[in-house]
């Protein structure tokens, strides 16, 4: 995950299937391997059952091998006698686009998919591609040194053909495409949320009826963004001044959870608490506000929604569309953790509250949500470190 320790490498992936299919064509996966990671994009021929199987089983034979240093025309040659052939068409298992991260360099390696789009500073820049061929397939190959903030898209070429014969004839071309990206804040977007907007405008040029299945894979170098969570008080009441000290020494984003640990926080730094104005709803407790916490918030019912929105975002990264523009305590804290956060690190209080006993708010409640939500976040490829107090 990490390039250096000043760096996070993120990923973000959205994908929707040809119009009355279940099952998507594309299929990606990444692969890690002693300081080596490897990003696979493949696009089945055909769609459905057959192109996902095909898509699936090129991506994972490409990323195992190359992850592994095997070459890449010895990795392609297994990939063409594993797969079976069209009858029909006499075209071999997929298309594929593989990007391959080590030591600070991208190398690339694509292969009939749509070229990879790399964003710097916000802007497209252009970057050599070599012919290099394998048996008769024509293989584009790249090796680009990567800067802080820079951003690669891979595609299948149902990106490429959204929208023909709809609200785009010709599709969406390359030039309209950067243009789009240009126009996007994608230094303060995350790789998930620049992937889900490809994939939402694929949706909206196609009338919501794609003819082709359609997938983008984002990946960004960017800078690491630290999140203190702290959720309940501690369980030895002599232990507060000592665990809110570290706390507070703790760079990055602070976040406060529960009634009861935002009133010891106030208490240790002799701040008071203001509720935030209508951001309350019917479901969601309002946020608070205090000098030198970023976030403060009600406990188990706000951080029961921020597991069931990030859990969202893993079944299907455009949710994370639907939430982003919502102000209230839970979609707030989920784009933070989502669309923020790179490293999150969650202070647990065990402190039992009595009251609680019984009830959806108690001690064992609280400990299985934290748990899921850490779970979550890990799937979401975040770091995350919880302590116990």
């Amino acid at each position: 995950m990490l390039a250096t320790e000043a760096q996070f490498l993120e990923s973000g992936w959205a994908s929707v299937s040809k119009h009355d299919e279940k099952l998507c064509g594309d299929y990606f996966k990444t692969f890690e391997n002693r300081g080596r990671q490897v990003f696979v994009l493949s696009d089945g021929l055909g769609s459905g059952v057959k192109a996902n199987i095909l898509s699936t089983l090129t991506a994972t034979i490409l990323g195992t091998m190359l992850s592994r240093g095997i070459p890449l025309d010895e990795c392609i040659a297994t990939v063409a006698t594993t797969l079976p052939v069209c009858r029909t068409r006499k075209l071999a298992y997929s298309t594929f686009t593989v990007l391959q991260i080590e030591r600070g360099t991208a190398y690339l390696a694509q292969y009939c998919n749509p070229p990879a789009i790399l964003l710097r500073r916000g802007r497209n820049l252009d970057y050599a591609r070599d012919v290099h061929f394998i048996g008769e397939k024509e293989i584009l190959e790249s090796h680009v040194p990567l800067a802080t903030g820079d951003i690669l898209v891979l595609m299948s070429d149902g990106v490429a053909n959204a929208g023909v014969g709809k609200l785009a004839p010709n599709g969406w071309r390359r030039e309209e495409l950067v243009a789009f990206l240009e126009r996007l804040d994608t230094a303060g977007l995350s790789a998930a949320h620049i992937a889900a907007q490809i994939i939402d405008c694929c949706r909206t040029l196609s009338e919501e009826s794609l003819d082709d299945d359609a997938s983008v894979l984002v990946v960004k170098l960017r800078e690491r963004s630290v999140v203190n969570l702290l959720v309940g008080p501690p369980e030895n009441k002599e232990d507060d001044n000592r665990i809110l000290k570290l706390f507070f020494a703790k760079a990055g984003i602070r976040v406060v959870c529960g009634g009861s640990t935002a009133q010891a926080v106030s208490k240790y730094q002799g701040k008071p608490i203001t509720v935030v104005e209508e951001s309350d709803t019917a479901e969601i407790p309002a946020m608070s506000r205090m000098e030198n916490v970023d976030y403060v918030t009600e406990g188990v019912i706000t951080l029961k929604k921020v597991l069931e929105l990030c859990r969202g975002c893993l079944a299907d990264p455009l949710a994370l569309l639907e939430f982003s523009r919502k102000k209230d305590a839970a979609s707030v804290l989920a784009r933070l953790f989502v669309e923020t956060a790179t490293d999150i690190n969650i202070y647990f209080g065990m402190a039992a509250n009595e009251a609680h006993e019984g009830t959806g708010f108690d001690f064992q409640v609280k400990l299985a949500l934290i748990r899921q939500l850490e779970e979550c976040l890990r799937e979401l490829r975040k770091n995350v470190k919880i302590s116990f107090c």
